[in-house]
């Protein structure tokens, strides 16, 4: 595919994400069936001190033997969670606390059959204090894992992923 069309196809896909929650409220986003994450966007608000989230998924193949990580960090600390052995990434839950004003985090993860998560590296920071989170996973490839580590003065985190061809 040419880069203009994939270019065009990535806005399409973007312009059709929506939040899944309101600003300190929480969220369960999961994909469907035989999906996996493949766009993760979030914006912060300094007067609420938190984010909106927004997920769009990616059709792969049939998904399978799937866990719930259950909540991986505590408030105001490092979030450092890799999915277990072969599984990739196809949802979020999270919870805010204003008065931490911070969430904690949760992974839901699944096999893809015939796929073994390979080729993996970690993406740079996605966003900048208070800024705009934008991860595009591109096409054939899938999270595998969420960095991020929070700042009390800024009251907000910075996030990494890693990335994995399947």
């Amino acid at each position: 595919m040419s880069q203009r069309l994939y270019f065009l196809a990535i806005l399409m896909t973007v312009a059709s994400a929506a939040y899944v929650n309101d600003w300190d409220q929480p969220f369960n986003f999961r994909c469907p069936d035989g999906q996996v994450v493949s766009y993760v966007s979030s914006v912060h608000d300094n007067r609420r001190e938190d984010r909106r989230w927004e997920f769009l998924c990616r059709t792969v193949r049939q998904t399978h033997s799937c866990t719930d990580s259950g909540y991986v960090n505590d408030f105001d600390g490092p979030l450092v969670y890799t999915c277990p052995g072969n599984k990739v990434m196809i949802g979020v839950h999270s919870y805010h606390n204003n008065r931490r004003e911070d969430r904690r985090f949760g992974f839901y993860c699944c096999d893809v059959q015939g796929s073994t998560p390979r080729d993996c590296y970690t993406t740079d920071y996605v966003n900048d204090w208070d800024g705009k989170l934008t991860l595009a996973v591109p096409e054939g490839r899938a999270v595998k894992a969420a960095f991020s580590h929070h700042n009390n003065r800024r009251e907000d985190r910075r996030w990494q992923f890693q990335i994995c061809a399947l």
